[in-house]
Order: C-alpha cells, then sequence, then structure tokens
C-alpha cells in the first residue's frame, strides 16, 4: 500500500501551531508519507482579508501547492476556491444552513475533478472538524477502498458556527473507520447529540499533547519578560479583558503580560493605556512560544467567564505546556478536573489576583500528571498504528 495521506485542515501548514493535526502531519511526513495539507475551506472572498491564514499571497501560493521537503518525503499545501458566502459570522443564522452549504461544497475548479488529480492511490483521509465535512461523500465515492479517520479537536457541534454543519458531522461520525476524541468531554458531547453513538461509531480517545522537551530547555529570555512578577498568557483564543484590566488594577506588583493575536476590544482599549502594569502584544511565532511560557513567572489562563460550561476542549495544550515547564498555572473560569492536576482554578477577580500573588510569591509546583503519556511523539505514534491497522 503507497505511503499517502491527506489531512483536511482549515489551518495553513507555515502557521506551525503546536496542536494535533500540525504534529500528526509533521510525524506523517517524517516518517515517510507523501503528505498533503490541505487547507479547506478557501472562500474567494479570503482575498481580500489579511489575517495570517486568510490573504491574497498565501492563498495563491497554496493553489499552486507549496511543497515543503523533510529528507526523502514531501509535504505539500494545497487549497481550492470555494464559492461560500460572504457573510459575516453573526449574520449567518439568518440564512438557511442549506443554503451556506451549498455555496461552501461549490469549488473552482470542481473538488471532484481536483480530487481525482491531487489525492489518487491516497489510502487515508484525515478529516478534522471543518467544514470539509462537507466533502466527505465525495471522498467514499470516489476512493471507496481509502480509510476516513476524523479528529474532531473542537466538535462543531458544540458551537453556534458549526450547526449548519451538524448533519454532515453526524455523517462523518458513522461513516468514519475511526474517530479519534480528544477527551471525555467531546465524547459525552456526542453521545447525547448522536443517536446510539457507542453502537454506531468506532471511537477511540487520543487526547492532544505537547513537546515536553521543548518547554524543559533554557532559552534567553525576552526582553518584554525582563521586568519583575510576570503574569503570562500566550494563545489564540478571546480573554476575559475585564477581568484581566480589574486584575491589573488591584496588583500593582504583577506584570501582566498577553500575548495575542485578536486585538484588545475597543470598549478596553482606553482602560488599557492607563494600566502601567498591563502589556499586549499582537501575537508572537509560535516556535518562539517556549520561549515565553519558560522564561514567564507564572502562566496565566483568563478564559471568558462561563465558556468551559459549553465548550468541550478539557485540559488545552496551554496548561501542559506549563506544566512541562515547571511554571505555576492560574486559571480563570474553567473545568474542576484542573483541580485534581494540582492547577488552581478560580472564578472571581478577587480569588484570581489571591491566587495569582500567592503564585508570583512562591514559585512552586506540584502537578499530579505523568507527561510522557503526553508527549506528542507518543501521541502520533499511537495515532499513525491505529490508522495503519485498519
Amino acid at each position: 500500500m503507497k505511503k499517502k495521506i491527506v489531512y483536511f485542515t482549515f489551518h495553513n501548514w507555515e502557521s506551525k501551531r503546536q496542536g494535533g493535526f500540525h504534529k500528526f502531519a509533521e510525524y506523517s511526513v517524517k516518517n515517510g508519507y507523501e503528505t498533503i495539507f490541505f487547507s479547506y475551506p478557501r472562500n474567494f472572498w479570503a482575498f481580500f482579508k489579511n489575517s495570517e491564514t486568510f490573504n491574497y499571497r498565501t492563498i495563491i501560493k497554496q493553489i499552486s501547492g507549496i511543497d515543503f521537503r523533510y529528507k526523502n518525503s514531501i509535504l505539500s499545501n494545497k487549497t481550492i476556491i470555494s464559492i461560500g458566502l460572504p457573510i459575516p459570522v453573526r449574520f449567518v443564522h439568518y440564512f438557511p444552513s442549506g443554503l451556506l452549504n451549498f455555496f461552501e461544497r461549490i469549488t473552482i475548479p470542481s473538488f471532484k475533478k481536483y480530487a481525482k488529480l491531487n489525492f489518487s492511490d491516497t489510502p487515508y483521509f484525515v478529516f478534522e472538524s471543518t467544514s470539509s465535512v462537507l466533502l466527505l461523500d465525495t471522498i467514499k465515492d470516489l476512493f471507496p477502498k481509502s480509510k476516513i479517520i476524523y479528529r474532531p479537536s473542537d466538535p462543531l457541534v458544540a458551537f453556534k458556527y458549526g450547526k449548519r454543519l451538524k448533519k454532515y458531522e453526524f455523517n462523518m461520525l458513522a461513516k468514519a473507520d475511526i474517530v479519534f476524541l480528544v477527551n471525555k468531554k467531546g465524547y459525552n458531547l456526542y453521545k447525547k447529540q448522536f443517536p446510539y453513538f457507542d453502537e454506531k461509531v468506532n471511537f477511540k480517545i487520543l487526547s492532544n499533547g505537547v513537546d515536553v522537551n521543548l518547554y524543559q530547555k533554557q532559552y534567553p529570555k525576552p526582553i518584554e519578560l525582563k521586568i519583575p512578577n510576570t503574569a503570562l498568557y500566550v494563545g489564540a483564543r478571546p480573554i476575559d479583558w475585564n477581568m484581566i484590566l480589574d486584575s491589573a488594577k488591584l496588583a500593582k506588583h504583577i506584570n501582566f503580560i498577553i500575548v495575542c493575536p485578536l486585538s484588545i476590544p475597543i470598549s478596553f482599549r482606553k482602560k488599557y493605556q492607563l494600566l502601567k502594569n498591563l502589556y499586549y502584544i499582537k501575537g508572537i511565532d509560535r516556535e518562539l512560544v517556549p520561549n515565553w511560557v519558560t522564561n514567564a513567572d507564572v502562566i496565566i489562563v483568563p478564559n471568558p467567564r462561563n465558556w468551559y460550561k459549553s465548550r468541550p476542549w478539557g485540559v488545552t495544550a496551554k496548561y501542559y505546556q506549563a506544566i512541562a515547564a515547571k511554571k505555576p498555572i492560574i486559571s480563570y473560569h474553567d473545568i474542576d478536573e484542573l483541580e485534581k492536576l494540582n492547577i488552581s482554578v478560580t472564578y472571581d477577580t478577587k480569588s484570581f489576583v489571591s491566587q495569582l500573588s500567592k503564585a508570583i510569591k512562591n514559585k512552586t509546583t506540584n502537578y499530579c500528571i505523568d507527561l510522557k503519556e503526553k508527549d506528542w511523539n507518543r501521541i502520533s505514534n499511537i495515532f499513525h498504528d491505529e490508522i495503519e491497522s485498519l
């Protein structure tokens, strides 16, 4: 059987995320697979954006295919243009799901022709929880002997934007040769919504991980961290800016450093400018994340209030990174399971500041977890062993 694998993902390869799809694909190409990282959807209106993921320069290169060589193997990042309607997320619910899905699925060139040309002789197709679930039946019709793998790090049914894809996600769950769930929260969510989930779905729980060795090295300290008492958040998800601003006012001895590609909401910008112990940095190269995490005094995870109740993220990579670096962690509005790992979880500003002040002073950790089980090399090896045994 030819060693070839296609990953259907939302991301660009060059973003070099430290999350699942990049790690699995990296492992694939390093172990001799011809690997295609298929970034879908790329709607025509994305040409007019200028974000890391969507910009005309990257999309044009992806249409032609960007090749990355790893010894004797090549990973190719490709894409195709979708006709998806340019509707702001806040207005999506005003449009019929069928209409949105119809236009998302129409591509230039025809996806069927594109797949025949680019995906022939592929034994493994790995789908992320994105609009690519719309393409499943076409792939199965074209390549009936190929194995379908679904890896829903963020189950679509848990989010408003994914509701229109519910039918297609359930089709994926039923037809996939194997489904790799990230945690029990994802399992409980699907079991609640998908009738007879245990009987109809071949699934395993395979958590996300961390490059343990990267977070146990010493790195030069970034100039932004060469100040005392640093509380660092580094990530791409929204945070509770209201709580962070209040905390910075209460704990003037602590320097709060927020590294995030998402801009400060307009309503908070004036307040932010008045605080001398709050620093905002609009993202860093993902390869530098270990450098920052290992040089901070404390890692904070200031989630928006109550998001953890509806989002089945479980223990995220932010926590594993800080644990590997032996850094204290103070979390805000997150799952109770973190307490079992000896991670402080708080639910109001006063408690957050209190726990953060203690962590800044003591700088001690005592985590109850064996990170060998979470190492990306181990997890990626299990992933590939499982699909090769299908």
